[in-house]
């Protein structure tokens, strides 16, 4: 009545205001008085007069608001606080600092020695000094190619922080758009709850005059109560899904956040421009090809492991008979090539096989080790081939039922 007689403006209502009419006073007003000729001039009356008395006291701007944080800030908000972003961070520090420390040549050492001689027969005892210096560096070849390797760990980091980014941020948005959707149905159950709850005080009116049954009162009071229960549930998933955005922000919200919603067009390339762009651009795929070549470097080096170092020396003595001058270069060359097992690794890595290393326990593999590695692996299907005494190990350590 108050909407069709113009009290209320086109839009949203004014926080808080309701109009306090009770409706089964109004029907026995008009029962009373249904003869009358005023009757419309009473219920004018009456209803102005509740609307005056629920006018809500004036709101001062910028008071009681809750926070409101867009997707864009949160997102800005996430990059600069969030752990799992943090610690992707760390890990290209630290394989920046591992390459570093790989490029780094060793010291030379440099050797001195001093003493007096002795000659028969003769009381001058010269004296005698040696002054040597000896450099041992990694073959070129050999650290050439494993400083490739190394350097493929720092675009790996790089390319493992934008992944991790990626998850953080599509989990962000995940929490953010089921909070709006929430949202939205709060708004929708609690304008079915007050829609009841009309019904109900309409329904008790029409039982005290004795149009409907009691019954029907009973059963408005049930389906209210299913409302609040639905509501309830909402609230708790919109608690649930502020707790997950404040945990993806470190805890960076006041308790009482709210979001809104800032969404816009955005316009988009031809499918197949954006097919080959999405897949040179992904960072999955990058990722792959970056651990192919890290494992042709490993190869390239483990071929030139078999001489690791190289010795340059060069000196000075003075003996009795004389100086004389020491300058040479040394190169190890193993009799048997002990780098087997690691040229067959690296070739085995280069066709894609993925080796995993256990610690030895009592000159064996240490099974449990081993079956904690599996497990952080995600490796559910395992071939053990061997003997007996292999299958009965694997089968006690608890890898195979």
């Amino acid at each position: 009545v108050a909407h069709a007689m113009g009290f209320f403006q086109k839009g949203p209502d004014p926080p808080e205001a309701k109009i306090i009419v009770n409706p089964s006073n109004i029907r026995r007003l008009i029962l009373k008085r249904k003869n009358s000729k005023y009757i419309d001039i009473w219920l004018m009356m009456l209803i102005i007069s509740s609307f005056s008395l629920a006018l809500p006291a004036p709101v001062e701007p910028g008071k009681n608001q809750q926070p409101l944080y867009t997707l864009n800030q949160l997102i800005a908000l996430a990059n600069t606080n969030n752990l799992l972003i943090k610690m992707a961070d760390i890990d290209k520090e630290i394989a920046a600092a591992e390459y570093r420390d790989l490029r780094a040549l060793p010291n030379p050492e440099i050797e001195y020695a001093w003493g007096k001689g002795e000659i028969p027969g003769d009381p001058v005892k010269p004296s005698l000094w040696e002054l040597g210096i000896n450099w041992s560096i990694p073959n070129p070849l050999y650290r050439h190619f494993l400083l490739r390797s190394r350097g493929t760990g720092i675009t790996e980091a790089e390319i493992q922080a934008e992944i991790n980014k990626r998850d953080v941020i599509k989990d962000l948005k995940s929490h953010y758009y089921r909070l709006r959707f929430s949202s939205k149905i709060k708004t929708f159950a609690e304008e079915k709850l007050r829609r009841l709850e009309e019904i109900n005080k309409m329904t008790k009116a029409k039982v005290d005059i004795g149009e409907v049954k009691e019954i029907d009162y009973l059963r408005s009071l049930v389906e209210i109560q299913k409302s609040k229960t639905d509501l309830f549930r909402i609230l708790k998933i919109i608690a649930y899904e502020k707790t997950m955005i404040n945990e993806f922000l470190n805890y960076q919200l006041p308790e009482d956040f709210t979001v809104e919603e800032d969404f816009a067009f955005t316009p988009m390339a031809e499918i197949e421009t954006r097919v080959n762009r999405l897949i040179e651009e992904s960072p999955l795929i990058r990722l792959k090809l970056n651990r192919v070549k890290r494992e042709k470097e490993n190869l390239k080096s483990a071929a030139f492991s078999i001489i690791e170092e190289i010795q340059l020396f060069g000196g000075q003595e003075k003996e009795m008979d004389g100086k004389k001058w020491t300058v040479g270069i040394g190169v190890s060359v193993p009799l048997f090539n002990w780098k087997s097992a690691q040229i067959k690794k690296a070739r085995l890595e280069k066709r894609g096989v993925r080796i995993l290393e256990a610690p030895l326990k009592q000159g064996r593999i240490d099974l449990d080790r081993l079956m904690d590695r599996l497990g952080a692996e995600k490796i559910t299907s395992l071939l053990i081939e061997g003997g007996a005494e292999v299958i009965a190990s694997a089968m006690a350590a608890g890898i195979a039922d």
